[in-house]
C-alpha cells in the first residue's frame, strides 16, 4: 500500500471523528482509489457514507471489497460492517446474511450476535433476538479486555 493512500486513510479517520463527513468521504474514497485492497480504508468509506445517509453507496463500496479482502479477519470485519450498514437502511435479511457470514470468523461471534438481536428485534423474531443477545453477553464477558 502506498504511503498516499495511507496518509488519506489517516485524514479521512480524523475527519470522520470530528464527525466532519464530506471531508471524510473525499479523504477516504482518494486512499480506496489509490489501493482498492485497503480493507481498513474501505470500511471507514462506508461507515462514512452510511453516516452521511448513503446506505446503499456504503453498501455497495463493502461488497465490492469483499473479493480483495486478503484475510478471513478483514472479510469478516466486512461482512460484518455490511450488516450495520444493511440494517439502517432497512434490508433485515440482507444484514441476517451479512451477520451470518462475519459470525464464520469467531473474533466476530459477539459484533454478530449483537446484530443479529438488533435485525430480529426489527423482524419481531423475539425469541431469536433473545438468543442472539445471550449469546453476545455470554461471549462479551468471555472475551478479555484489550
Amino acid at each position: 500500500m502506498s504511503q498516499v493512500a495511507r496518509r488519506y486513510y489517516e485524514r479521512g479517520r480524523t475527519a470522520l471523528g470530528n464527525r466532519d463527513l464530506e471531508s471524510a468521504q473525499e479523504s477516504l474514497r482518494a486512499a480506496v482509489d489509490l489501493a482498492p485492497h485497503y480493507g481498513d480504508a474501505r470500511i471507514a468509506y462506508a461507515v462514512a457514507l452510511a453516516k452521511a445517509g448513503d446506505h446503499p453507496r456504503a453498501a455497495a463500496v463493502l461488497r465490492a471489497g469483499l473479493g480483495r479482502a486478503c484475510s478471513p479477519v478483514l472479510a469478516a470485519a466486512m461482512w460484518a460492517t455490511l450488516g450495520d450498514v444493511l440494517t439502517g437502511s432497512g434490508d433485515f435479511l440482507g444484514a441476517e446474511d451479512a451477520f451470518g457470514r462475519a459470525r464464520a470468523n469467531p473474533a466476530f461471534a459477539v459484533r454478530s450476535a449483537a446484530g443479529l438481536a438488533r435485525v430480529y428485534g426489527k423482524l419481531g423474531r423475539f425469541a431469536d433476538m433473545s438468543r442472539e443477545l445471550r449469546a453476545a453477553a455470554i461471549g462479551s464477558v468471555a472475551v478479555p479486555p484489550p
